[in-house]
């Protein structure tokens, strides 16, 4: 019998999801940058950070809507333009109702602006990119956005197999799904966490939550373009008018219109109840130095650490036998054909709920093995 590939796996768990009846997970949606506990890490893409010129040059096949094109950053970096970014998991996972959103706001705001504004989505997680961003316009079609019409030239959607764009742009552990902000000179204005974070699949995060996207993108998007517009009069290169986003009905954004997108507005954080700590983990080794406890609660900052209170005896010298004359092995894992980053700790289920990313957890069960290709 040949070995499943892992996306006949991918598809298989696909063909499984069901809608859940819990609303949200315990993952961290948090949009600080760095994430909290990380703010020593200078290798995350925060606002006042430019795109390096390595990132900015590299090419980027397009998968949709003009398969087998290409383009960098760099092409971006030019007076009055603004791109934005967003981070993707593709699948049944509760971002790909923001996806929908992602686009019709997308092809809205790139020809208000006659062009000036472009939407580029990375999407990771297998199957296919063009089908998958094919889906992602017909839900905003099917969300009546971009006046009723169905995308067809915005986003740029590319694959990000290998992660590249995610590691660079929102380096882990930041939450998704997430967008990014970029000026005419590639410098972030913007980052942060989509309305849809924190919920465990694409059934519990409704269209209601996830439009909040609209609101919030599109305030923080023309505040960049006019503000460009404006520094460009102020130097005498040309004075252009600002465009006012339309709304779906085909009027003007009024201050009205913004505070009813704003109520519709959900913080997935302030729909989870308060909730204590739990008591303090056992130390992470019985030996040896680097020791460790945590804690958790199902709200933001949901895992805590600390160094271990009790000073612990050196580790005695770990020698490691031979496997002798003979020996025997048992396959647990294959069809593992790109690396990809895994993050457990102190269980699986705390951080993830009991779904997340195409696969179930079972965490009051016990331990499980995690094998990772890398």
């Amino acid at each position: 019998m040949m070995p499943r590939t892992t996306t006949a796996i991918l598809s298989a768990l696909l063909a499984a999801t069901t809608p859940h009846a819990s609303a949200q997970t315990t993952v961290g949606c948090d949009a600080s940058c760095p994430p909290a506990g990380y703010e020593s890490d200078s290798s995350h893409l925060c606002p006042g950070s430019s795109v390096s010129a390595f990132q900015s040059t590299r090419e980027h096949v397009i998968c949709h809507p003009t398969p087998g094109t290409s383009f960098s950053f760099d092409s971006f970096r030019l007076p009055g333009s603004v791109t934005v970014l967003a981070n993707y998991y593709t699948g049944c996972e509760a971002g790909r109702r923001e996806s929908g959103v992602f686009a019709g706001i997308a092809q809205r705001i790139h020809d208000e602006t006659g062009g000036k504004i472009n939407f580029v989505s990375s999407l990771k997680g297998g199957g296919s990119c063009e089908l998958w961003a094919g889906v992602y316009q017909s839900d905003a079609l099917s969300m009546g956005l971009n006046g009723g019409v169905k995308p067809s030239s915005q986003p740029l959607t590319i694959t990000d197999v290998n992660y590249d764009v995610r590691d660079f742009f929102f380096t882990p552990p930041y939450p998704h799904p997430s967008y990014i902000i970029l000026d005419e000179n590639l410098e972030v204005t913007y980052k942060s966490v989509g309305p849809c974070c924190g919920y465990v699949s694409y059934y519990d995060c409704t269209d209601e939550v996830a439009l909040g996207l609209d609101g919030m993108l599109t305030e923080k998007i023309y505040e960049v373009y006019n503000s460009q517009q404006e520094a460009a009069a102020d130097v005498g290169k040309g004075k252009e008018v600002d465009v006012e986003p339309d709304t779906e009905d085909g009027g003007s954004t009024t201050d009205e219109t913004l505070t009813t997108v704003e109520e519709n507005f959900v913080e997935p954080e302030s729909q989870c109840s308060a909730e204590e700590f739990s008591d303090w983990s056992a130390c992470s080794v019985t030996c040896g130095t680097g020791r460790l406890q945590f804690r958790h609660r199902a709200n933001s900052y949901p895992v805590e650490t600390r160094p271990c209170a009790e000073t612990l005896p050196a580790c005695e010298e770990q020698c490691v036998q031979e496997f002798g004359e003979s020996f025997s092995a048992t396959v647990v894992a294959g069809g593992l054909s790109s690396p990809r980053d895994l993050a457990f700790h102190p269980t699986p289920g705390i951080h993830l709920g009991d779904y997340s990313e195409g696969r179930t957890f079972h965490p009051e069960v016990g331990e499980e093995i995690w094998v990772a290709n890398g």
